[in-house]
This record gives structure tokens, sequence and C-alpha cells, in this order.
């Protein structure tokens, strides 16, 4: 059902916790692939062949050539950070089931006053047909959309 378009960077250890965060996800159905998108980190290949994600490689908007080879119904974009923390799926099966095919933002709120004002993004959920030609940073791409925000 949604394919997950992993960001690479060098931290291997928030990579793996991230990935390691989608496999009950994976084992249910709601993670149909996870896409891990590179451009020559150290270590990233390796990662991919020791969990079943597919790596893309480019040195061009990573978001964009991960969304290409997506082969879910819903893309949901990650970064090695901040990790999903437990909880992440609720907000979104639930959007899934009532949402209408609108796009969103999930977010996690901060610590204190700041962190109310500055909730931590986590990713743009967007179906797949949906995703536009030129997407830009994920901000960018919620903005477009006029995303809708999943706290959880």
């Amino acid at each position: 059902m949604i394919s997950v378009v992993l960001v690479a960077s060098e931290d291997l250890p928030g990579l793996a916790a991230q990935m390691a965060l989608l496999v009950p996800a994976a084992v249910d159905g709601l993670v149909k692939e996870v896409i891990l998108v590179a451009d020559g980190e150290p270590g990233v290949e390796a990662l991919v062949e020791d969990s079943g994600a597919r790596l893309v490689t480019t040195s061009g908007d990573r978001l964009a050539a991960g969304a290409a080879a997506a082969r879910g119904d819903w893309i949901l974009t990650l970064r090695a950070t901040p990790a999903l923390r437990e909880g992440w799926r609720e907000p979104i099966e639930k959007h899934l089931a009532g949402g209408g095919g609108a796009p969103a933002v999930l977010v996690v709120p901060g610590g204190g006053l700041l962190g109310k004002l500055a909730p931590r993004w986590h990713g743009v959920l967007v179906r797949r047909l949906d995703w536009p030609t030129r997407a830009g940073d994920e901000r960018t791409l919620a903005s477009a959309l006029k995303a809708k925000r999943l706290s959880y």
C-alpha cells in the first residue's frame, strides 16, 4: 500500500533505526516497499542488501527519484532523523481510511513551548498519482499540496 522513500545520509545507525521501525508495518502489509535513495554515502549499499530495501542512486532530486521508483499507492517520505517513534502508524492508517486521498504531513511535537510552535517533521504522505512533477524539498511539497497535519 505505502512505498516509503527514505533519503540516505551518513547516519547509518539512524537509517537502520528508521528501517527497523518499518518492519512491523511491512509484515502487516501497510508498507509495501522501502526505497533508500542515496548519492554514494558509505555503507548504504550494505544496509540495503541486509534489509531487503531497494536502492536508488542519484545526485539530483532524491525525493523525485524515489517517488519515480515507487510502486505503492501512497508514498511516505522519510529521512534518517528525526527517527519515527512508536505510534507513527495510527494517524497514517486513520488518514488512509478516512482522508479521502488528501496529502498529509506526519509530525511529532517537540518538547516545551518551542516544540509546540515548531513540531518535528517526520515525512510527507502523498498518493503516488498526485506526486507533482517538481516536488522540491518536503516542506515545499507539503505546502504546494496543502498537506493536512497528522500528529502523533
